[in-house]
Protein backbone atom coordinates (compact mmCIF):
# COMPACT_ATOMS: atom_id res chain seq x y z
CA UNK A 1 0.00 0.00 0.00
CA UNK A 2 1.26 3.54 -1.41
CA UNK A 3 1.80 6.33 1.20
CA UNK A 4 -0.58 8.35 -0.36
CA UNK A 5 -3.11 5.75 0.24
CA UNK A 6 -2.22 5.48 3.58
CA UNK A 7 -3.25 9.12 3.94
CA UNK A 8 -6.63 8.22 3.06
CA UNK A 9 -9.17 9.20 5.96
CA UNK A 10 -11.36 5.81 5.07
CA UNK A 11 -8.27 3.71 4.81
CA UNK A 12 -7.07 4.89 8.24
CA UNK A 13 -10.47 4.70 10.15
CA UNK A 14 -10.63 0.53 8.29
CA UNK A 15 -6.97 0.34 9.44
CA UNK A 16 -8.02 1.79 13.63
CA UNK A 17 -10.93 -0.76 13.13
CA UNK A 18 -8.82 -3.49 12.13
CA UNK A 19 -6.14 -3.16 14.74
CA UNK A 20 -8.93 -2.33 17.52
CA UNK A 21 -10.88 -5.65 16.76
CA UNK A 22 -7.33 -7.32 16.41
CA UNK A 23 -5.70 -6.19 19.37
CA UNK A 24 -8.98 -7.13 21.34
CA UNK A 25 -8.71 -10.95 19.88
CA UNK A 26 -5.30 -11.33 20.54
CA UNK A 27 -5.79 -10.05 23.77
CA UNK A 28 -8.68 -12.56 24.89
CA UNK A 29 -6.47 -15.44 23.26
CA UNK A 30 -3.74 -14.78 25.35
CA UNK A 31 -6.03 -14.66 28.65
CA UNK A 32 -8.09 -17.96 28.04
CA UNK A 33 -4.59 -19.39 26.78
CA UNK A 34 -2.81 -18.24 30.18
CA UNK A 35 -5.86 -18.98 31.78
CA UNK A 36 -6.58 -22.40 30.79
CA UNK A 37 -4.86 -24.99 32.38
CA UNK A 38 -2.26 -27.56 30.77
CA UNK A 39 -3.06 -31.39 30.41
CA UNK A 40 -3.35 -32.90 33.57
CA UNK A 41 -2.47 -29.19 35.13
CA UNK A 42 -6.01 -28.15 37.43
CA UNK A 43 -6.66 -24.14 37.81
CA UNK A 44 -7.19 -24.25 41.60
CA UNK A 45 -4.78 -25.30 44.71
CA UNK A 46 -6.81 -27.97 46.11
CA UNK A 47 -5.14 -30.99 44.05
CA UNK A 48 -1.68 -29.96 44.75
CA UNK A 49 -2.83 -29.91 48.71
CA UNK A 50 -3.96 -33.61 47.78
CA UNK A 51 -0.76 -34.19 46.21
CA UNK A 52 1.23 -32.85 49.41
CA UNK A 53 -0.94 -34.78 51.89
CA UNK A 54 -0.32 -38.33 50.10
CA UNK A 55 3.21 -37.85 49.58
CA UNK A 56 3.32 -37.18 53.41
CA UNK A 57 1.60 -39.79 54.41
CA UNK A 58 3.01 -42.73 51.84
CA UNK A 59 6.51 -41.49 53.41
CA UNK A 60 5.72 -41.67 56.72
CA UNK A 61 5.27 -45.33 58.78
CA UNK A 62 1.93 -47.00 59.63
CA UNK A 63 2.62 -45.51 63.50
CA UNK A 64 2.91 -41.62 62.14
CA UNK A 65 0.25 -41.21 59.56
CA UNK A 66 -2.62 -41.11 61.78
CA UNK A 67 -1.20 -38.06 63.97
CA UNK A 68 -0.46 -36.72 60.09
CA UNK A 69 -3.77 -37.19 59.06
CA UNK A 70 -4.90 -35.46 62.25
CA UNK A 71 -2.84 -32.53 61.90
CA UNK A 72 -3.90 -32.30 58.76
CA UNK A 73 -7.36 -32.02 59.41
CA UNK A 74 -7.23 -29.37 61.96
CA UNK A 75 -4.93 -27.24 60.24
CA UNK A 76 -6.22 -27.69 56.60
CA UNK A 77 -10.36 -26.55 56.89
CA UNK A 78 -12.72 -28.52 54.72
CA UNK A 79 -10.31 -31.10 53.96
CA UNK A 80 -10.47 -34.42 55.67
CA UNK A 81 -8.65 -37.36 55.62
CA UNK A 82 -9.47 -40.74 57.10
CA UNK A 83 -6.67 -43.97 57.11
CA UNK A 84 -8.20 -47.46 57.27
CA UNK A 85 -5.74 -50.59 58.41
CA UNK A 86 -3.02 -51.74 55.81
CA UNK A 87 -4.14 -54.06 53.19
CA UNK A 88 -3.42 -55.00 49.87
CA UNK A 89 -2.79 -52.01 47.26
CA UNK A 90 -5.90 -51.84 45.27
CA UNK A 91 -5.26 -51.74 41.32
CA UNK A 92 -5.25 -48.64 39.75
CA UNK A 93 -8.64 -47.47 37.84
CA UNK A 94 -7.13 -44.73 36.31
CA UNK A 95 -5.29 -41.92 37.97
CA UNK A 96 -6.92 -38.30 36.87
CA UNK A 97 -4.29 -36.64 34.73
CA UNK A 98 -2.96 -34.67 37.36
CA UNK A 99 -2.08 -36.94 39.97
CA UNK A 100 -0.52 -39.32 37.20
CA UNK A 101 2.80 -38.00 37.59
CA UNK A 102 3.11 -36.58 40.79
CA UNK A 103 2.14 -39.30 43.36
CA UNK A 104 4.36 -41.35 44.62
CA UNK A 105 5.10 -45.21 42.98
CA UNK A 106 2.29 -47.11 44.42
CA UNK A 107 0.13 -44.87 45.63
CA UNK A 108 -3.48 -45.08 43.46
CA UNK A 109 -6.56 -42.74 43.60
CA UNK A 110 -9.63 -41.84 41.82
CA UNK A 111 -11.97 -38.83 41.77
CA UNK A 112 -15.37 -39.02 42.82
CA UNK A 113 -18.20 -36.12 43.19
CA UNK A 114 -16.18 -33.09 41.13
CA UNK A 115 -13.39 -33.68 42.12
CA UNK A 116 -14.69 -33.05 46.03
CA UNK A 117 -13.82 -36.42 47.08
CA UNK A 118 -10.75 -39.19 46.61
CA UNK A 119 -10.27 -42.32 47.83
CA UNK A 120 -7.41 -45.21 47.28
CA UNK A 121 -4.55 -46.92 48.94
CA UNK A 122 -1.31 -45.92 49.57
CA UNK A 123 1.82 -48.48 48.52
CA UNK A 124 1.57 -50.60 51.73
CA UNK A 125 -2.05 -50.73 50.79
CA UNK A 126 -3.65 -48.88 53.54
CA UNK A 127 -6.42 -47.34 52.08
CA UNK A 128 -7.77 -43.68 52.46
CA UNK A 129 -10.83 -41.28 51.96
CA UNK A 130 -9.99 -38.17 51.06
CA UNK A 131 -12.68 -34.93 51.32
CA UNK A 132 -11.80 -32.01 49.62
CA UNK A 133 -13.43 -28.79 49.12
CA UNK A 134 -15.42 -27.38 46.33
CA UNK A 135 -13.19 -26.06 43.19
CA UNK A 136 -12.88 -22.63 43.88
CA UNK A 137 -14.78 -20.19 41.41
CA UNK A 138 -11.90 -17.83 40.70
CA UNK A 139 -11.49 -18.55 36.75
CA UNK A 140 -14.71 -16.81 35.75
CA UNK A 141 -14.35 -13.97 37.55
CA UNK A 142 -10.84 -13.37 36.61
CA UNK A 143 -11.50 -13.59 32.80
CA UNK A 144 -14.50 -11.23 33.47
CA UNK A 145 -12.21 -8.76 35.23
CA UNK A 146 -9.20 -8.91 32.87
CA UNK A 147 -11.55 -9.01 29.82
CA UNK A 148 -13.15 -6.32 31.09
CA UNK A 149 -9.82 -4.46 31.74
CA UNK A 150 -8.34 -5.38 28.07
CA UNK A 151 -11.99 -3.48 26.55
CA UNK A 152 -11.47 -0.43 28.71
CA UNK A 153 -7.95 0.27 27.41
CA UNK A 154 -9.04 -0.57 23.74
CA UNK A 155 -11.93 1.59 24.22
CA UNK A 156 -9.53 4.30 25.27
CA UNK A 157 -6.86 3.73 22.81
CA UNK A 158 -9.48 3.88 20.13
CA UNK A 159 -11.32 7.31 20.97
CA UNK A 160 -7.64 9.03 21.21
CA UNK A 161 -6.88 7.54 17.70
CA UNK A 162 -9.91 8.92 16.50
CA UNK A 163 -9.61 11.88 17.88
CA UNK A 164 -6.16 12.26 16.14
CA UNK A 165 -7.93 11.35 13.44
CA UNK A 166 -10.93 14.13 13.73
CA UNK A 167 -8.89 16.71 15.43
CA UNK A 168 -8.04 18.34 12.21
CA UNK A 169 -11.45 18.00 11.07
CA UNK A 170 -12.37 19.90 14.57
CA UNK A 171 -9.72 22.75 13.52
CA UNK A 172 -10.80 23.38 10.01
CA UNK A 173 -14.60 23.64 11.26
CA UNK A 174 -13.28 26.19 14.06
CA UNK A 175 -11.55 27.94 11.28
CA UNK A 176 -14.54 28.23 8.73
CA UNK A 177 -16.77 29.46 11.75
CA UNK A 178 -14.66 32.40 12.79
CA UNK A 179 -13.79 33.28 9.14
CA UNK A 180 -14.51 36.89 8.96
CA UNK A 181 -14.13 40.11 6.60
CA UNK A 182 -13.60 42.47 9.84
CA UNK A 183 -10.29 40.95 10.49
CA UNK A 184 -7.03 39.25 8.62
CA UNK A 185 -7.53 35.65 7.84
CA UNK A 186 -5.23 33.44 9.07
CA UNK A 187 -3.79 30.44 7.53
CA UNK A 188 -4.75 26.91 8.42
CA UNK A 189 -2.29 24.49 9.22
CA UNK A 190 -2.67 21.38 6.38
CA UNK A 191 -2.26 18.66 9.13
CA UNK A 192 -4.31 15.44 8.91
CA UNK A 193 -5.47 13.00 6.48
CA UNK A 194 -5.51 13.94 2.89
CA UNK A 195 -9.02 14.72 2.41
CA UNK A 196 -8.72 17.55 4.83
CA UNK A 197 -5.71 18.56 4.15
CA UNK A 198 -7.10 19.47 0.29
CA UNK A 199 -9.93 21.14 2.35
CA UNK A 200 -7.98 22.78 4.20
CA UNK A 201 -6.07 24.02 1.27
CA UNK A 202 -8.91 25.28 -0.25
CA UNK A 203 -10.11 26.73 2.50
CA UNK A 204 -6.95 28.81 2.69
CA UNK A 205 -6.95 29.82 -0.86
CA UNK A 206 -10.83 30.66 -0.68
CA UNK A 207 -10.24 33.04 2.52
CA UNK A 208 -7.68 34.92 0.79
CA UNK A 209 -9.80 35.01 -2.23
CA UNK A 210 -12.96 36.46 -0.30
CA UNK A 211 -10.18 38.84 1.51
CA UNK A 212 -8.81 40.28 -1.26
CA UNK A 213 -12.07 41.13 -3.12
CA UNK A 214 -13.74 42.20 0.35
CA UNK A 215 -10.76 44.91 0.38
CA UNK A 216 -11.08 45.47 -3.22
CA UNK A 217 -14.39 46.36 -2.89
CA UNK A 218 -14.07 48.18 0.26
CA UNK A 219 -11.29 50.60 -1.24
CA UNK A 220 -13.58 51.45 -4.96
CA UNK A 221 -16.77 51.98 -2.91
CA UNK A 222 -15.07 54.42 -0.63
CA UNK A 223 -13.46 55.91 -3.52
CA UNK A 224 -16.77 56.31 -5.38
CA UNK A 225 -18.77 57.83 -2.72
CA UNK A 226 -15.41 60.12 -1.21
CA UNK A 227 -15.43 61.09 -5.30
CA UNK A 228 -18.82 61.86 -5.58
CA UNK A 229 -18.83 64.54 -3.13
CA UNK A 230 -17.00 67.04 -5.14
CA UNK A 231 -19.95 67.16 -8.15
CA UNK A 232 -22.46 67.30 -5.16
CA UNK A 233 -20.96 70.32 -4.29
CA UNK A 234 -20.33 72.15 -7.66
CA UNK A 235 -24.02 71.33 -7.99
CA UNK A 236 -24.38 72.94 -4.85
CA UNK A 237 -23.21 76.22 -5.37
CA UNK A 238 -24.40 76.43 -9.05
CA UNK A 239 -28.00 75.97 -7.47
CA UNK A 240 -27.54 78.87 -5.63
CA UNK A 241 -27.79 80.64 -9.07
CA UNK A 242 -31.25 79.20 -9.85
CA UNK A 243 -33.84 81.69 -9.92
CA UNK A 244 -37.12 80.37 -9.19
CA UNK A 245 -37.14 79.22 -5.26
CA UNK A 246 -39.41 76.40 -6.24
CA UNK A 247 -36.86 74.27 -8.50
CA UNK A 248 -33.91 75.32 -6.16
CA UNK A 249 -35.64 74.10 -3.32
CA UNK A 250 -36.28 70.88 -5.14
CA UNK A 251 -33.28 70.58 -6.47
CA UNK A 252 -31.58 71.16 -3.38
CA UNK A 253 -33.43 68.31 -1.43
CA UNK A 254 -32.45 66.05 -3.90
CA UNK A 255 -29.02 66.84 -3.41
CA UNK A 256 -28.95 66.70 0.02
CA UNK A 257 -30.76 63.54 -0.15
CA UNK A 258 -27.73 62.42 -2.20
CA UNK A 259 -25.12 63.69 0.21
CA UNK A 260 -26.83 61.40 3.02
CA UNK A 261 -26.58 58.13 1.60
CA UNK A 262 -22.93 58.63 -0.05
CA UNK A 263 -22.19 59.71 3.86
CA UNK A 264 -24.47 56.62 5.26
CA UNK A 265 -22.51 54.00 2.89
CA UNK A 266 -19.02 55.66 4.15
CA UNK A 267 -20.07 54.87 7.61
CA UNK A 268 -21.11 51.44 7.10
CA UNK A 269 -17.75 50.83 4.93
CA UNK A 270 -16.26 52.11 8.19
CA UNK A 271 -18.90 50.21 10.70
CA UNK A 272 -17.18 46.98 10.95
CA UNK A 273 -13.50 48.24 11.95
CA UNK A 274 -13.06 49.50 15.26
CA UNK A 275 -11.08 52.35 15.62
CA UNK A 276 -9.05 53.12 18.91
CA UNK A 277 -10.66 51.01 21.53
CA UNK A 278 -10.28 52.96 25.13
CA UNK A 279 -12.10 51.82 28.36
CA UNK A 280 -15.70 54.18 28.42
CA UNK A 281 -18.17 54.66 30.95
CA UNK A 282 -20.95 53.50 29.16
CA UNK A 283 -23.62 55.44 31.13
CA UNK A 284 -22.10 59.06 30.67
CA UNK A 285 -22.17 58.07 26.57
CA UNK A 286 -25.64 57.02 26.65
CA UNK A 287 -26.43 60.25 28.62
CA UNK A 288 -24.64 62.50 26.35
CA UNK A 289 -26.55 60.94 22.87
CA UNK A 290 -30.11 61.52 24.89
CA UNK A 291 -29.24 64.96 25.52
CA UNK A 292 -27.96 65.70 22.07
CA UNK A 293 -31.79 64.69 20.63
CA UNK A 294 -33.02 66.38 23.62
CA UNK A 295 -31.35 69.73 22.11
CA UNK A 296 -32.97 69.23 19.09
CA UNK A 297 -36.38 68.57 20.28
CA UNK A 298 -36.55 65.25 20.75
CA UNK A 299 -38.63 63.16 23.26
CA UNK A 300 -36.10 61.26 24.55
CA UNK A 301 -35.55 60.26 27.89
CA UNK A 302 -32.31 57.73 29.71
CA UNK A 303 -33.26 55.40 32.45
CA UNK A 304 -30.27 53.01 33.71
CA UNK A 305 -27.56 52.58 36.00
CA UNK A 306 -25.03 55.16 36.75
CA UNK A 307 -22.01 53.69 36.00
CA UNK A 308 -20.71 50.46 33.06
CA UNK A 309 -17.56 50.38 32.27
CA UNK A 310 -17.08 48.55 28.33
CA UNK A 311 -13.91 48.24 25.96
CA UNK A 312 -14.89 50.20 22.88
CA UNK A 313 -14.46 53.01 20.15
CA UNK A 314 -16.59 56.01 21.38
CA UNK A 315 -16.95 57.64 18.40
CA UNK A 316 -18.19 54.11 17.05
CA UNK A 317 -20.32 53.68 19.78
CA UNK A 318 -21.69 56.90 19.27
CA UNK A 319 -22.60 56.62 15.93
CA UNK A 320 -24.12 53.64 16.51
CA UNK A 321 -26.59 54.54 19.54
CA UNK A 322 -27.74 57.79 17.52
CA UNK A 323 -29.09 55.50 14.46
CA UNK A 324 -30.73 53.65 16.89
CA UNK A 325 -32.30 56.40 18.59
CA UNK A 326 -32.75 58.51 15.17
CA UNK A 327 -34.92 55.30 13.80
CA UNK A 328 -36.84 55.94 17.59
CA UNK A 329 -37.34 59.42 17.23
CA UNK A 330 -38.42 59.00 13.41
CA UNK A 331 -40.52 55.48 13.52
CA UNK A 332 -41.58 56.34 16.86
CA UNK A 333 -42.32 58.18 19.66
CA UNK A 334 -40.88 59.36 23.00
CA UNK A 335 -38.12 57.39 23.23
CA UNK A 336 -37.01 55.58 26.00
CA UNK A 337 -33.04 54.40 26.21
CA UNK A 338 -32.38 51.98 29.20
CA UNK A 339 -28.99 50.82 30.50
CA UNK A 340 -29.47 47.09 32.50
CA UNK A 341 -26.42 45.46 33.66
CA UNK A 342 -25.54 41.48 34.29
CA UNK A 343 -22.63 39.93 35.40
CA UNK A 344 -20.99 39.63 32.14
CA UNK A 345 -22.63 42.27 29.67
CA UNK A 346 -24.00 45.55 29.75
CA UNK A 347 -27.23 45.71 27.91
CA UNK A 348 -28.75 48.73 26.29
CA UNK A 349 -32.84 48.99 25.38
CA UNK A 350 -33.85 51.72 22.70
CA UNK A 351 -37.29 51.43 23.31
CA UNK A 352 -40.21 53.20 21.57
CA UNK A 353 -44.12 53.21 21.59
CA UNK A 354 -44.40 53.19 17.44
CA UNK A 355 -45.68 50.73 15.10
CA UNK A 356 -42.80 48.27 15.43
CA UNK A 357 -41.52 45.65 12.80
CA UNK A 358 -43.23 42.33 12.58
CA UNK A 359 -41.34 39.46 13.60
CA UNK A 360 -40.56 38.12 9.90
CA UNK A 361 -38.88 41.33 8.92
CA UNK A 362 -36.94 41.84 11.93
CA UNK A 363 -34.05 40.10 11.07
CA UNK A 364 -34.19 41.68 7.21
CA UNK A 365 -34.25 45.35 8.67
CA UNK A 366 -30.93 44.90 10.01
CA UNK A 367 -29.69 44.56 6.47
CA UNK A 368 -27.95 47.67 4.34
CA UNK A 369 -30.76 49.13 2.52
CA UNK A 370 -33.50 47.69 4.35
CA UNK A 371 -36.37 50.15 4.77
CA UNK A 372 -39.75 49.19 6.95
CA UNK A 373 -41.70 52.26 5.16
CA UNK A 374 -41.75 50.21 1.70
CA UNK A 375 -44.74 52.09 0.62
CA UNK A 376 -43.82 55.42 1.40
CA UNK A 377 -42.45 58.36 -0.78
CA UNK A 378 -38.81 58.78 -1.44
CA UNK A 379 -38.08 62.08 0.30
CA UNK A 380 -35.12 63.12 2.48
CA UNK A 381 -36.19 62.24 5.79
CA UNK A 382 -36.90 58.81 5.18
CA UNK A 383 -33.56 57.43 5.43
CA UNK A 384 -31.78 54.59 3.16
CA UNK A 385 -32.21 51.90 4.99
CA UNK A 386 -28.69 52.14 6.77
CA UNK A 387 -28.87 53.12 10.15
CA UNK A 388 -29.44 49.86 11.57
CA UNK A 389 -27.20 47.76 9.08
CA UNK A 390 -24.21 50.33 10.21
CA UNK A 391 -25.11 50.09 13.96
CA UNK A 392 -25.14 46.43 14.04
CA UNK A 393 -21.46 46.10 12.23
CA UNK A 394 -19.89 48.75 14.67
CA UNK A 395 -22.14 46.71 17.80
CA UNK A 396 -20.66 43.05 16.44
CA UNK A 397 -17.13 44.78 15.82
CA UNK A 398 -17.36 45.47 19.79
CA UNK A 399 -18.30 41.31 20.34
CA UNK A 400 -21.66 42.69 20.85
CA UNK A 401 -24.87 41.93 19.36
CA UNK A 402 -27.68 44.12 18.12
CA UNK A 403 -31.59 42.69 18.64
CA UNK A 404 -35.09 43.33 17.51
CA UNK A 405 -37.61 42.88 19.55
CA UNK A 406 -41.53 43.67 20.85
CA UNK A 407 -42.54 46.16 23.15
CA UNK A 408 -45.73 45.06 25.42
CA UNK A 409 -48.04 47.48 24.20
CA UNK A 410 -46.86 48.04 21.15
CA UNK A 411 -43.51 49.28 19.93
CA UNK A 412 -40.13 47.84 19.38
CA UNK A 413 -36.83 47.65 21.33
CA UNK A 414 -33.37 47.65 20.06
CA UNK A 415 -31.40 45.53 22.38
CA UNK A 416 -27.65 45.90 22.46
CA UNK A 417 -25.40 43.30 24.46
CA UNK A 418 -21.71 44.17 25.22
CA UNK A 419 -19.42 42.40 27.43
CA UNK A 420 -18.34 44.80 30.12
CA UNK A 421 -14.87 45.03 30.76
CA UNK A 422 -13.10 45.00 34.15
CA UNK A 423 -11.66 48.05 35.18
CA UNK A 424 -10.18 46.93 38.57
CA UNK A 425 -8.37 43.85 36.60
CA UNK A 426 -6.73 46.50 33.90
CA UNK A 427 -5.27 48.35 36.53
CA UNK A 428 -3.86 45.61 38.24
CA UNK A 429 -2.20 44.69 35.00
CA UNK A 430 -1.11 47.97 33.97
CA UNK A 431 0.31 48.29 37.57
CA UNK A 432 2.10 44.72 36.99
Amino acid sequence: MSMSALRNINVQLGLLLLLCVGLFHAAVTAILFLSEPFPGRPRDLNASVVVAALTALDAASAAERPAIATAFNANLPGFQIALSAPGVAAPNKGHPAYFRSRLPVGVEIEAHNDDKQFSGSLHDGQKFVLDAPAPHPGFSRFVIITLGFVAISLFVFSLWAALSLTRPLTNFAKAVESFGLDSVPSQLAETGPEEVRKATRAFNRMQRRIAEMAAQRTRMLTSVSHDLRTPITRMRLRAEFIESNEAKAKLLRDLDQMEAMVRGCLDYLRGGFQQEVVTLDLASLLQAVVDQFCDVGADACYDGVDHVNVLGSPDDLERAFSNLIDNSVRYGKSPEVRLLESDEAAVVEVVDRGPGIPQEKREAMLEPFERGDVGASSSANEGFGLGLAIARAIVEAHGGRLTLDERTGGGLIARVSLPKADLETKRNKLSK
